[in-house]
């Protein structure tokens, strides 16, 4: 695919995927979302890809949520397929094998606040503001509600929801919604010490036990234990178990 809305790059084993919609502070097109579908997707397969990183284009807002210019339809059906293409970009990233780290700077607002929590590891600016303000026009955060109480929970989920407020980076960090806030200028620095780090680790391990991860987050508990007890079985059989279990009996570094 030919990207107009994103840019693409992969270095070293890192990918990253920049919504390049700045003037329009990174907005959520139907265009913008089958591109990082398509991307994300792709990464995915590539065995040269160790991590993802999604981010947003300039310095204002990491994505301002959906164009609500295309959600210009009074029919259910036609809005449902308009919608369609954000329930994709949910499905993606929730099952990705390949860890990803969204990289947020400015404001993560609507849908963009729920592509914000998608990745496996979210790391902000002091200067970014998250919230869910689409009741302040007469809409509803449907499908990043999913994403919000899986997130940070029922109470604080519908704090933000009801609300329609929108929080700092610190307290985004404070109830869970974020793994960590930096100063600005440390952003780029601590994204790529983080995705060293997860690069460096087994991506079969990584994949099957993130698959696990969420597999097992909405079972009842006895059904997560057996689960899990099949996965952990499965996982300690890998070539790359069996060399790290090895390695650490003979005290020398894994490869």
């Amino acid at each position: 695919m030919k990207y107009s809305t994103i840019l693409y790059e992969l270095s070293d084993g890192i990918s990253q995927i920049t919504i390049n919609q700045p003037k329009v502070m990174n907005r959520l097109s139907n265009t913008v979302m089958k591109e990082i579908v398509y991307a994300a997707q792709s990464a995915d397969k590539d065995d040269n890809v160790k991590v993802i990183i999604i981010t947003g284009a300039g310095k204002k807002a990491f994505c301002a949520g959906a164009d609500l210019k295309e959600l210009k339809h009074d029919s259910v059906l036609r809005i449902k397929e308009d919608l369609d293409n954000y329930a994709e970009l949910c499905l993606t990233f929730n099952s990705l094998k390949t860890p990803s780290i969204a990289m947020v700077r400015g404001y993560a607002l609507a849908g963009g606040c729920g592509l914000a929590m998608l990745p496996t590891f979210t790391i902000a600016s002091e200067n970014a503001k998250f919230g869910t303000p689409e009741i302040n026009v007469g809409m509803w955060p449907m499908m990043v509600m999913a994403i919000l109480l899986r997130t940070v929970g029922k109470k604080r989920a519908l704090d933000l929801i009801c609300s329609g407020r929108m929080i700092d980076a610190h307290e985004a960090e404070r109830i869970g919604m974020i793994t960590k806030v930096v100063p600005d200028h440390q952003l780029e620095n601590e994204v790529a010490e983080l995705a060293n780090n997860l690069k460096n680790k087994s991506a079969t391990i990584l994949g099957l036990g993130l698959e696990a991860f969420r597999n097992m987050a909405d079972m009842e508990f006895s059904q997560a234990i057996a689960y899990l007890r099949d996965m952990a079985a499965i996982i300690a059989t890998t070539p790359d178990s069996i060399k790290g279990r090895r390695a650490f009996v003979e005290k020398s570094a894994p490869v």
